[in-house]
């Protein structure tokens, strides 16, 4: 795909296979993009309820690819993407999903970990076009409890150096699944600054959405990484805790679901578009 410029309105092409793709301006010359297959151009089509994807600590939307790869026809997705060199906390992220978020009519938002406080925040806001809300391995505070909150000021940029280091280091182990999951991982690390992943890591410690999470009245999916060890169990319980209404999936892999496992993601997706009566899948 060429280099894209910044119109008022969506820049659209079609390619090969029927896969029609949308390039939305977004703010400070970068853009979000969406997807959709299109099954037969020549019947009328229900239009796709979209997805709107907010990525997790790396913020470049990167590891949602084999995601977007296996989502069905009917589930059109939204990739927002994080400055990758300004170290923005949530209040600063906020206005700028907002403006990812203006023009699309109906849409659910989905927060990958780091990115569930900002969806929720969102959420709180109650947006018109805003049918329902998925966190993936995400959190309402911090994910350790027993974590203070005065250890935020103690987390300094420089072993965030390293991400991209240890990725390789990884990769010659043996600890990825396949190579694509490396290529992956490795391009997101390697494009984000090591104070931005440090100031991330801050919001993290000290965020606290559970209000938030009280008031949304929106049906609300939670996947679950049943080996998560950075979002262990203990947050979906809390977040059930909160609002018992929370359904929740399971899937057997770790906490980078989308990316490690993302069939098994995007049926779960699918079946609860379905349960809601969003689209025919």
């Amino acid at each position: 795909m060429g280099a894209a410029s910044c119109h008022d309105t969506p820049v659209r092409r079609r390619i090969a296979g029927g896969f029609r793709f949308s390039i939305l301006p977004k703010s400070r010359g970068e853009f979000i993009w969406t997807g959709a297959l299109i099954r037969d151009e020549g019947k009328q089509k229900r239009r796709p309820m979209k997805l709107v994807l907010l990525p997790g600590l790396d913020g470049t939307g990167v590891l949602f690819r084999p995601f977007i790869a296996a989502l069905p026809p009917g589930i059109e997705p939204v990739v927002v993407r994080y400055p990758t060199q300004q170290a923005l906390g949530y209040d600063e992220l906020l206005p700028l999903v907002r403006q990812a978020l203006v023009g699309i009519e109906s849409y659910v938002l989905l927060g990958e970990s780091f990115g569930g406080p900002l969806s929720l925040r969102i959420a709180a806001e109650q947006p018109s076009g805003l049918k329902a809300l998925i966190l993936c391995g995400s959190f309402v505070s911090c994910p350790f409890e027993w974590v203070p909150a005065w250890t935020a000021h103690c987390i300094p940029s420089f072993p965030f150096r390293a991400f991209p280091l240890f990725a390789r280091m990884k990769s010659r182990l043996g600890r990825y699944a396949t190579k694509e999951h490396f290529a992956l991982s490795l391009e997101a690390l390697s494009q984000v600054a090591p104070h931005v992943f440090a100031r991330r890591i801050r919001e993290i410690i000290r965020v606290s959405v559970a209000q938030e999470l009280r008031a949304c009245e929106i049906p609300i999916l939670y996947l679950q990484g049943e080996r998560d060890r950075a979002v262990p169990a203990a947050n979906l319980r809390r977040i059930l805790r909160i609002k018992p209404s929370v359904q929740s999936a399971a899937i057997r892999t770790s906490h980078m679901i989308l990316k490690t496992r993302p069939e098994e993601s995007a049926k779960a997706i699918a079946q609860f578009y379905a349960r809601l009566g969003f689209t025919n899948l």
